[in-house]
Parts: structure tokens; C-alpha cells; sequence
């Protein structure tokens, strides 16, 4: 194969990648630029992983490892030349150098969102002053015809919504197509126990919105994932963040809610990380990283962006401990045969204590372990029975007053804290 055809082949799929993740571009397009930006990868600017000649301009690139300066020349009206010397963006990887490619535009004056035809959308970034050129859109076209690069542009789904919905009622209220790819998670609450067909009611009335919204197993699609939500009262966050509506079972001041909405919570979060290529979900106290997205952050809060106490103080204390429960999720946690919605309860349940402790179960289920797990689920914790020497509910609610003032007399919710983030913060299930 020739130089050419080899640096096609390494970088399309890279273009593809990354297209499909921020959702919009035309793949023939952007790697035709890369061959011509680059000499095919041979360009003194190439040595920098920078393929697609992006020039420093600040706040336009985060993936970028600095900059470099050299010289180039820009093609006047009159088809002559200037000779310019400036600062152009470093890249570690071509990954990070395509990936600087789509934050750039994305970010600057350039209108191509929806575009999907290779000619249209150069002559757009050239009406825009992208490049110079006076040849540029010929130019391009005329290295996707030679090396076929139309055969890179099947049309693929940008966005999916989560299999995990099992009510839809969508609303016109949102902001249209997203300009920014899916890399946040915002999580509200609904400031009520309302349910998710009231919820959505109220969203048909109502300047607001969201994507998701959840009340107990109950989960809920406003918006979808393609389009964003009127949620955080702030665009910019909301046209890169997957926005979530959460029902109260207790109102102010905790506005907590229940074990069942907090684990089709984590579930969603996780299956929406899954599906748009975030390997880690990250939480920070600081606000100015979350606004920011500093130090790897991915999460924000409405409060973050008005004067509002959303998500209330229980769940904003609970977004580290959620991060946690998402990250074991996205690795692929081995839970053993005793798993609640996602969770291995096996430091809250051994069916052998079970048993033993209560003298009704073991005459009633012996040591099936399958009919103990069953009773466990369906009634024990609500009975609030102790399933391990590990964990007695009734000394876990005594000693953690800051998750009785929460949870009340939702018993199930105390095994569920316990084994989605107490045992990982160090507190002691049992004397």
C-alpha cells in the first residue's frame, strides 16, 4: 500500500470514532482534510499529532498537551500569499490530535451541526473563514473522490435512549439537536414525590424539561438523549449533560428519596455512561471544577448554575457515593448469586445465618438458599430481619443518624446504603 492509503486507513476509523461521539462532521470531509492539512501525515505539524492545521485560539481545545509555533502562509483574494508564523495546538496521540479536531470546531463561529453532505459541509467551514483556500473545497473533494472516502460516511445512530425506560411521554420543550457531545451527568430532583406521568404532564405546561425522569422503579424519557433538555437553566451545560428528574419521598429540609429510585438511578446514570462512551463517572465538592469540568469532573448541579437548593442536601451528599456505585457498574463488578438490581447483597445476606437466626425459616425453607434469597427480598428487609453477621439494619439505623434522618421507615433503604456506599466508606454494618 502507499503512504497515502496506509495514513487513510489509520486515521478513518479514528474519524469515525469521534464523529459518531460528538455527533456531527462528515467523515470524508475531515479525513480528506487530514490528508492535505498533514501531507498524509508527513507535515512538520504532523510530528505534533495536529492533522487538521488547528491553530492555538484560547478556550477552543482541553484534549490538547500545548502548543508549538511555525511558520505557514495564507492565501490572499487575489490568489497571492503571506507568510504568518503562530502558535498551533500539540497533541500526545492522532487520537487526541482528531478528537482536538471536533472541540475545535465545535467550538468556534462554524455552523456545519446537521450538515451531512462531504461538498456542503467544506464550502460551510470555508464560508467561515475555516481556511483560506481559494481551491479548498475542490481541493478536498478531489482527495475523497480519488481515495473513495464517501465509503466512511454510513450514517450510524449518534444517540440511542436507555432500554431502561419503561414510560415515554416526550415534550417539545427542549433545545433542539445537541451541539456538544453526551460527557456529564446532571442529576435534579423533582422538589416532590411526584410520579413520572405527573411529571411529564407538567413539562407539556412548563418552560422546563428534562431527559430522564425517575419515581421508585418507574423510569421515565421527557427528552431524548439526542436533544437538550430546559433542566440546569444554564444551555451550555445542558446541551452537553444527560439530564435526570428525581422523585422526594420526604420533602424539606433532606428532600431524600426512596431505595427503589435510588437504584434505578444508578442503573440509568451507569447505562447512559455505557452507551455514550463514558469510562468514568467523576465528582467533585469543588464547584469551580464542576462548572469548569476540571480535574476529569463530569458531574454538575442545578445549584451550580442558579439560586436553587436543587438537588437538595441528601442527594448532593450522596453524588460521590453514586459515582462510586456507577464506576463499579461501568468495570464490571463479579457479584455473587445474591444480586438486587445491580448490587450484590452478600455483605447484607448469607443464607446460612438467615436461617439460623430465624427458627420460622428454617422450618420453612430449610437451606434452600434460592427460597431464603426470595424471603429475604420480598419480605426480610422490610421486616427489617438481619440476613448477615455483617449487618443488623436495627444498629446500622442507630448509628448513622444522618441515614435514619433520610431513609425514616424505609427499611429496604438501609441495606441498600450499606452495600451501594457505606461498606465502601468505612461504616460498621454490626457490632
Amino acid at each position: 500500500m502507499s503512504r497515502q492509503t496506509d495514513f487513510i486507513n489509520e486515521i478513518a476509523p479514528i474519524v469515525q470514532k469521534w464523529q459518531k461521539h460528538f455527533g456531527f462532521g462528515v467523515c470524508s470531509a475531515i479525513i480528506a482534510q487530514a490528508c492535505l492539512e498533514s501531507a498524509y501525515g508527513s507535515s512538520d505539524k504532523a510530528i505534533y499529532n495536529n492533522y487538521h492545521g488547528l491553530k492555538y485560539k484560547p478556550n477552543r481545545v482541553t484534549c490538547n498537551n500545548g502548543t508549538f509555533k511555525a511558520p505557514s502562509a495564507e492565501q490572499n483574494k487575489d490568489g497571492s500569499y503571506t507568510p504568518i508564523v503562530c502558535d498551533w495546538f500539540a497533541f500526545d496521540s492522532m487520537d487526541l490530535g482528531v478528537e482536538g479536531y471536533f472541540q475545535f470546531i465545535q467550538s468556534g463561529p462554524y455552523k456545519v451541526q446537521g450538515i451531512t453532505d462531504p461538498k456542503q459541509y467544506l464550502q460551510a467551514l470555508k464560508d467561515k473563514s475555516y481556511a483560506t483556500s481559494i481551491n479548498y473545497v475542490d481541493n478536498n473533494m478531489r482527495v475523497i473522490e480519488t481515495y473513495n472516502l464517501t465509503q466512511y460516511d454510513e450514517v450510524q445512530p449518534m444517540y440511542t435512549n436507555s432500554p431502561l425506560v419503561n414510560y415515554t411521554d416526550i415534550t417539545d420543550h427542549n433545545y433542539g439537536l445537541r451541539t456538544h457531545a453526551i460527557d456529564t451527568i446532571t442529576i435534579h430532583h423533582m422538589a416532590g414525590n411526584l410520579s413520572v406521568q405527573t411529571c411529564g404532564n407538567l413539562f407539556h405546561k412548563k418552560n422546563g424539561s428534562s431527559n430522564y425522569g425517575i419515581n421508585g422503579t418507574d423510569i421515565a424519557l421527557y427528552v431524548p438523549e439526542s436533544n437538550g433538555a430546559w433542566t440546569s437553566s444554564n444551555k451550555a451545560n445542558d446541551m452537553r449533560a444527560v439530564t435526570i428528574e428525581v422523585a422526594n419521598d420526604m420533602l424539606a429540609p433532606y428532600w431524600t428519596i426512596s431505595a427503589a429510585s435510588m437504584t434505578s438511578l444508578i442503573n440509568l446514570v451507569a447505562d447512559i455512561c455505557t452507551r455514550n462512551g463514558i469510562t468514568q463517572l467523576v465528582w467533585s465538592e469543588n464547584k469551580s471544577d464542576r462548572v469548569g469540568h476540571k480535574n476529569g469532573c463530569n458531574m454538575t448541579l442545578h445549584c451550580d448554575f442558579a439560586s436553587t437548593a436543587c438537588p437538595g442536601p441528601f442527594l448532593k451528599q450522596c453524588m460521590g457515593n453514586i459515582a462510586l456505585a456507577v464506576n463499579a457498574i461501568l468495570a464490571g463488578g463479579n457479584p455473587s448469586n445474591f444480586t438486587l438490581n445491580g448490587y450484590d447483597y452478600a455483605p447484607v445476606f448469607d443464607p446460612e445465618y438467615y436461617a439460623s437466626k430465624y427458627p420460622d425459616l428454617q422450618s420453612a425453607f430449610g437451606n434452600n438458599a434460592s427460597a431464603l434469597w426470595n424471603h429475604f427480598c420480598n419480605f426480610g428487609m422490610s421486616e427489617f430481619r438481619q440476613g448477615s453477621a455483617e449487618f443488623d439494619p436495627l444498629y446500622y439505623k442507630q448509628n448513622n443518624p444522618d441515614v435514619a434522618i433520610a431513609y425514616g421507615e424505609d427499611n429496604p433503604m438501609y441495606y441498600f446504603h450499606y452495600v451501594a456506599f457505606g461498606k465502601a466508606e468505612g461504616r460498621k454494618g454490626a457490632l
